[in-house]
């Protein structure tokens, strides 16, 4: 490989694993970038290393949420929302209090919803719809999935397989519609 597809592979690797956490890159736009620019075989490779690097990133945050409930911030945060929940905050709390009460009354169905629907054995369908279409959102599915029963190897595989779909089909698209395969 030459030192241009190095670059390319790598760098589609490093920011797809920084944009797992925030979306601050369109990995999307990049492959079909290189895609444009480069041959089909390159173009390949990069989509490979951005599923990689996305696959790791999501990895990453589905342990971090599931790690979340130890660290002490979070339980703070727990504890706040259960005072305000059962009103016993007053004062200068009392603001912090009702938004608690409020953001807890909401967020319990739907976080029960979640738990249920990603425990399911339906729930790597839903991480790999999610990674080929983005449909839900896959970060919001990771999350979701962090908080539930859902195994972490049935998660990364599905979401390889998922964004393997979305990135493939990107890196072979602009190759097909330059040879006249998908006009109409």
């Amino acid at each position: 490989m030459t030192g241009l597809v190095v670059g390319l592979v790598v760098t589609g690797l490093l920011m797809s694993l920084v944009g797992s956490f925030a979306p601050v890159f369109a990995a999307e736009a990049y492959v079909v970038g290189v895609a444009l620019a480069q041959p089909p075989p390159v173009a390949l490779a990069v989509a490979g290393a951005v599923v990689v690097g996305q696959t790791l990133g999501k990895a990453a945050v589905l342990a971090s949420v599931r790690a979340a409930p130890r660290w002490a911030p979070v339980r703070a945060v727990r504890v706040a929302v259960a005072r305000g929940a059962q009103g016993q905050a007053g004062g200068a709390d009392a603001w912090w209090s009702g938004l608690a009460a409020r953001t807890a009354a909401w967020v319990g169905p739907v976080q029960r919803w979640t738990a249920r629907a990603m425990g399911r054995p339906a729930a790597p369908l839903v991480v790999v719809l999610s990674g080929a279409v983005g449909l839900p959102p896959l970060l919001a599915v990771t999350v979701c999935a962090g908080s539930s029963r859902m195994r972490g190897g049935a998660f990364v595989a599905a979401c390889a397989a998922g964004r393997s779909v979305r990135m493939g089909a990107l890196a072979v698209a602009p190759g097909l519609l330059a040879g006249g395969a998908l006009l109409l």
